[in-house]
């Protein structure tokens, strides 16, 4: 047991993944990797090794079907089958054993040697993309490693668990043991483990940098997974501090269920409208529990992550609309695919800088047949959900590249009309407004889309030249800076003028104080992530929507971050 008094209070920042806040002690977990041999064997022995990585096998197997039995999870059993599907590879097995009869190499270190060449492959053809995919292999990995060695975990029961990354099939394991809660070294809020733990309510704050190497098994812990922060052997009057926010948290809880029954107006009765921001089927549980008004941002990435084959138009469609149906009356705006092609075809050539490089419209365009695949998916869908479609396209820079668009869209509704499929011909085209050539010129791009939805994540590492995945300059990278307001407010006039919707459905939508200075600003419909949806509706709520004018005049007139962050933090929830 760690002695609080023989260390100082330590905080560690992540990003809010999951909120909720707990305190309790830690239980360190490091995917155990046993000590790999780096002897040869004897020839013997060779078949003893091949009969124990067999054995592996069918136990690693064994474990993954009585997960997959037991969720009803379609994205979650979606993971499951490909890990199966990897352990039942034959290509897999030939490797390995030919490792051992070959090279006279105990199973532990063929299998060792066999996943790093695999992994090494993902690394350098698809990037951080397909981390999701990394961690998954890794796991299946480590778990074969595991039960060769015979080795356990000592994670505790009821301790808030503290890791480098985890699996979607860790977390489902570990939930048994009734765990307060998730910190993790790594990882996004969008990843499949912080989805999972969100869909069953943990807790859970990712990107918490080093958190594996100041946190010891049984430190007291406070994580608070609202706004991503950790404190590390809390003094007494810390503890006392959490201790009442989440008596506060417990009472808020209860109210948010009559909170999400009231209407969406501000404190003068000024309308609005909070959608949420989904990329799996999973997360509509928490956004229909908080009676988000339908989806502002569906990310379609996972369909190809998911799924073998992103030109199999049968399973994009099946994927639509099962959104659809659980969404119902309202609205669904549809993200075309937004990663660098480079990401998926395998190109040879790496790009130095892929968030400036070829992706979203950009690589759509320069792959026909990927983006049409996908604009007919949609469009046969759109025939059951007749005014509930949008589609918002990613990365737009020049004019050139809407109407090259609306040209393939036009020939996929003629091509699909003539196969007398029945389609929605007036699906809204939105435009995601992240590149600043589109924020300065919105007033143009405006009088050429439906509606316009601001990125504001892509929008301030642009406009701040700040790589926000840049350990040694994040700290230059915020949301709320002077400039990025002040784009914000020339693309909601813009959108006033040509008289078309203007949402936001970056971070920033997320934070309720920001959300109200959006609001004043004009912005009425923002589009977050589900679980924040009754903190914001609160805030909303709260004030009217002349003062929330008031609080974005100051905004606009600010000249520093630090200007900012005053006029933030006088504005409090009333009552």
């Amino acid at each position: 047991m760690s002695d609080q008094v023989d260390h100082k209070e330590r905080y560690i920042s992540g990003a809010p993944a999951c909120p909720g806040i707990v305190i309790g002690n830690a239980s360190l977990y490091q995917r155990v990797r046993p000590h790999i041999s780096d002897t040869q064997i004897a020839d013997d022995e060779v078949e003893d090794h091949i009969h124990k990585f067999y054995e592996a096998l069918d136990i690693a197997e064994d474990e993954l079907e009585i997960l997959l039995k037991n969720t009803d999870m379609e994205d979650l059993s979606d993971l499951i089958q490909m890990q199966i599907a990897i352990l039942k590879d034959p290509e897999l097995h030939d490797r390995v054993e030919q490792e051992i009869s070959a090279n006279n190499k105990p199973v532990d270190s063929a299998v060792e040697s066999i996943f790093r060449n695999y992994l090494q492959v993902i690394r350098e053809n698809h990037g951080e993309t397909f981390q999701n995919k990394s961690v998954d292999i890794s796991d299946i990995r480590d778990r074969l490693l595991q039960i060769i060695h015979n080795k356990g975990d000592e994670i505790k029961e009821g301790t808030i668990l503290v890791a480098q990354e985890m699996s979607p099939r860790e977390i489902i394991s570990f939930s048994s043991r009734d765990i307060k809660g998730l910190i993790t070294d790594r990882g996004g809020a969008t990843s499949h483990a912080a989805i999972i733990a969100r869909s069953m309510n943990i807790p859970t704050v990712v990107g918490a940098k080093r958190a594996t190497e100041i946190i010891n098994s049984d430190d007291e812990v406070v994580l608070d997974g609202r706004n991503g922060e950790v404190i590390v052997y809390p003094k007494n009057e810390t503890r006392q501090k959490y201790e009442s926010l989440i008596e506060q948290q417990s009472k808020r809880q209860a109210d948010f269920e009559s909170l999400c029954k009231k209407p969406n107006k501000t404190s003068d009765g000024k309308p609005f409208t909070l959608q949420a921001n989904i990329e799996f089927a999973e997360e509509l549980s928490i956004a229909n529990k908080y009676q988000a008004q339908g989806v502002g941002l569906l990310r379609t990435e996972s369909i190809y992550l998911s799924r073998k084959h992103f030109q199999n138009i049968d399973h994009q469609v099946a994927f639509y609309t099962s959104i659809l149906e659980l969404t119902a009356p309202h609205q669904v705006t549809i993200r075309l695919f937004d990663v660098g092609g480079d990401k998926f075809f395998g190109d040879e050539e790496k790009e130095q800088n892929p968030f400036l490089g070829w992706r979203g419209i950009r690589m759509l365009l320069e792959q026909p047949e990927l983006l049409k695949n996908q604009l007919r998916a949609i469009f046969k869908t759109s025939g059951s959900f007749m005014g509930r479609i949008r589609i918002l396209v990613p990365m737009v820079s020049a004019m050139d590249e809407i109407r090259k668009l609306k040209n393939i869209i036009g020939e996929i509704q003629e091509e699909l009309i003539s196969e007398g499929i029945n389609i929605d011909k007036n699906i809204p085209l939105g435009l995601m407004v992240e590149v600043p050539s589109v924020a300065l010129k919105a007033n143009l791009f405006a009088r050429h889309a439906d509606f316009l939805s601001i990125g504001t994540n892509d929008l301030t590492q642009y406009v701040l030249a700040v790589d926000r995945g840049n350990e040694r300059i994040s700290n230059l990278y915020d949301q709320r800076h002077p400039a990025i307001w002040w784009l914000i407010k020339e693309v909601a006039e813009a959108g006033e003028r040509n008289k078309i919707p203007v949402s936001v459905c970056g971070e920033l939508a997320s934070d309720p104080i920001a959300a109200s200075c959006l609001m004043g600003l004009g912005i009425d419909t923002l589009s977050m992530n589900a679980v924040v949806l009754p903190s914001v509706k609160q805030m909303l709520r709260s004030y009217s929507h002349a003062e929330m004018q008031q609080l974005a005049k100051k905004v606009l007139q600010a000249e520093t971050l630090d200007d900012i962050d005053n006029l933030f933090s006088n504005w409090e929830t009333k009552g």
